[in-house]
């Protein structure tokens, strides 16, 4: 005898789980304490949050004709006593607990704990701006911690390789949510501390807030303080600010940001050299016309040098043709003497040279006499 399978579509079970919880008693009207987290409002007026403990969460919705009755304003972190019932929505899948009454039960013991853990941290000094690295915009290598196979390490990866493309990237595997995530991503971080990187980028893609408790664990935050390597934090969250945000050297509010943080874009490397290149450009044009003004400059200079040289010398010429003048037979005649020559034509330096009868022949400046010598 051969059995008929029954199959069944999605929505048809869905309904069924919704038709079987709706009556059952036990989840109609219940009290439910827990601690608000990952708090929104809707457009709507209607108020959606998380309740957790520390080991487990449930969605709540108060729709807006119970919200308006609250006497207090909810907050992330309040403990809450939650009066509701439980509710399928076929559409996903999921179960949430409709509220109608919400009553403020105190501080969360979570949130608690955190704020004490953070303002400890904070009077160590851990989050002090004097501690903060700066980001080299010029990395060789870039290492980032966060979860295999996720959007945000493509994120990451895409965004480093469209904006600097030179720099390498080592990856560091790691959970970012769960038990082991704490342990994984301080063991990943230990890791990255033995490469030469110049940046480390630790973080996940978008997540509520409950999902963000590896990275307020107290280990990972002071091995991040005592960091040798930059480190940006890309926690991609809307509200909560997580210790690991406090503790990096900078913050990114998605791993798109942190791509950004880490590296200059290539884009504007090339406008920079570009301004350089002019800059060099110009400074080439000014120098040379510098230049120019200084030859030209020069040139006049050297002229006017040549020109007072030139002067000078011809002014020594002139005085050294006066003096040649002064001192040739010429100028000597021109003073008044004359010269006496023999009939050899000689000059007579001597009287007694001379006898009765000769012929001597005296030169003067505008002529000459011949006369003969009658007495000596």
């Amino acid at each position: 005898m051969s059995l008929t399978r029954v199959v069944y579509s999605v929505s048809e079970v869905n309904r069924y789980i919704k038709n079987v919880v709706n009556n059952d008693q036990n989840l109609r009207f219940l009290s439910v304490k827990g601690e608000i987290s990952n708090l929104k409002y809707g457009a709507n007026g209607h108020v959606y949050f998380s309740l957790k403990d520390k080991e487990s969460i449930i969605s709540v919705c108060l729709f807006s004709t119970y919200a308006a009755k609250l006497k207090f304003t909810p907050q992330n972190g309040d403990e809450i006593i939650v009066l509701g019932s439980i509710d399928v929505y076929p559409a996903r899948g999921s179960y949430q607990l409709i509220a109608v009454n919400v009553e403020q039960s105190g501080k969360g013991d979570i949130l608690y704990e955190l704020e004490q853990l953070k303002k400890k941290l904070a009077l160590e000094g851990l989050f002090d701006a004097s501690r903060k690295k700066p980001i080299n915009l010029y990395p060789n290598a870039i290492g980032v911690i966060t979860a295999a196979n996720s959007a945000a390490i493509k994120d990451i990866i895409f965004n480093i390789k469209r904006r600097y493309p030179i720099a390498d990237i080592y990856f560091f595997p790691s959970q970012v949510q769960g038990e082991n995530a704490p342990k994984e991503l301080l063991q990943a971080f230990n890791l990255s501390q033995k490469y030469p990187l110049d940046t480390i980028i630790i973080g996940r893609g978008g997540g509520a807030s409950e999902d963000l408790g590896a990275f307020n664990d107290e280990t990972l935050v002071r091995a991040i303080a005592e960091s040798k390597i930059p480190v940006i934090a890309a926690i991609g969250h809307e509200i909560d600010s997580t210790l690991v945000d406090y503790v990096a050297d900078k913050r990114a509010s998605t791993p798109t940001g942190a791509a950004e943080l880490a590296t200059i874009d290539r884009r504007e490397l090339e406008l920079h050299f570009q301004d350089a290149l002019d800059e060099m450009k110009q400074c080439l044009r000014d120098t040379v016309e510098v230049q120019k003004e200084e030859i030209e400059n020069a040139k006049e200079d050297l002229d006017r040098m040549i020109q007072d040289k030139i002067e000078l010398l011809k002014q020594k010429v002139e005085l050294r043709n006066e003096q040649l003048s002064s001192l040739s037979p010429t100028g000597i005649l021109k003073r008044g003497y004359s010269i006496t020559l023999d009939e050899s034509g000689k000059p007579i330096t001597n009287a007694k040279t001379q006898k009765i009868g000769n012929k001597i022949r005296t030169i003067y400046y505008d002529g000459e006499t011949i006369s003969k010598v009658e007495k000596i």
